[in-house]
């Protein structure tokens, strides 16, 4: 486990990032990593079954049947890197925090398949029915380390600076953020103060700026990104970018 990817297991994982929904036949595999030695491609597989970096399914279907080799959400993770750091936001951790913190992103990675594993498995009308499908479907991915949903005024700063920040590692100015939220300042004050400790969000050196956290980006654009019952005007949320920022585009989920 200590030892890093041979040159086969990167092509297989790579051709797997590259490819549709992160998923090929093993035959399709085979033919775009150049027809390897059949044992060393099963050996490369294996071994990258056994880090928990592909997973094998078999599909029935004309287009395709047979075996399949699919990234897992710690594969995605690894052939993924994070968005560069923005020179304007200052490293708010040691290199032990960021450690801790690229091990918590793994973990919630793993969490996230195993509960999109268990939804497809149990997908009923009663299912559907569960009083976790609250105002938002997202909002229950977005856990924090107390175990506690974000708050709407904290669905409202993630979902602002997801869709309004171009691109997302510059972030918003504060003021921006929370006009764009609305209602009462003090409150998203307050929820980008709770983000910033969750580790969501990330401040600039001077205090004025925030972003989303390298994780919570990684998190948003590789499943789905956050969502409001009640998103801002759209007409109302560009004036605000105009006259605070100059009329940049806008990022779209």
């Amino acid at each position: 486990m200590s030892r890093g990817l041979g040159s086969l297991q990167r092509g297989i994982c790579e051709s797997l990032a590259a490819a549709e929904g992160h998923e090929l036949p093993l035959r399709e595999l085979r033919r775009r990593l150049g027809e390897p030695d059949r044992s060393n491609l099963r050996r490369a597989i294996r071994g990258l079954l056994e880090r928990s970096l592909v997973e094998e399914s078999h599909s029935g279907s004309s287009s395709g049947g047979g075996r399949r080799l699919a990234l897992t959400s710690s594969g995605l993770l690894r052939m993924r890197p994070p968005p560069p750091v923005h020179p304007l936001y200052r490293p708010r951790m040691s290199i032990r925090a960021q450690l801790r913190e690229a091990l918590r992103a793994l973990q919630e990675a793993r969490e996230v398949e195993e509960s999109q594993t268990k939804a497809a498995a149990s997908a009923s009308p009663a299912a559907s029915a569960s009083p976790a499908a609250g105002p938002s479907g997202g909002d229950h991915e977005h856990i924090s380390r107390r175990g506690r949903s974000p708050g709407p005024y904290q669905r409202s700063v993630l979902y602002v600076l997801w869709k309004y920040a171009d691109p997302v590692d510059e972030g918003l100015p504060v003021g921006t953020v929370k006009a764009i939220v609305g209602g009462d300042r003090s409150n998203t004050r307050r929820a980008i103060r709770t983000l910033l400790r969750r580790g969501e969000l990330e401040e600039s050196e001077d205090g004025k700026r925030v972003r989303l956290s390298r994780s919570a980006a990684f998190r948003f654009s590789s499943n789905s990104p956050p969502t409001l019952e009640h998103p801002p005007d759209e007409v109302r949320a560009a004036k605000i970018l105009r006259a605070r920022q100059g009329g940049g585009p806008t990022r779209q989920c």
